[in-house]
C-alpha cells in the first residue's frame, strides 16, 4: 500500500473498532482485534528505510 490516505483509513477504522470494543467491555474481542490489526498493518504498510548506509 503506497497511498498515505489508505494507511490513514486503515488506522482510523482500527481506532474506531478499538474504541467501540473498549467502551462495550468486550476485552477478549479487543485483544483479538489488536492482534489482527497488528498482523494486517505489518503486512500491508511498507517498512521505512533508514537513510544511513
Amino acid at each position: 500500500m503506497k497511498s498515505k490516505t489508505a494507511q490513514w483509513i486503515v488506522w482510523a477504522v482500527a481506532m474506531v473498532i478499538f474504541t467501540a470494543l473498549t467502551l462495550s467491555g468486550h476485552w477478549n474481542w479487543l485483544s483479538a482485534a489488536i492482534t489482527a490489526v497488528a498482523v494486517i498493518w505489518y503486512t500491508v504498510v511498507p517498512k521505512t528505510h533508514s537513510r544511513q548506509q
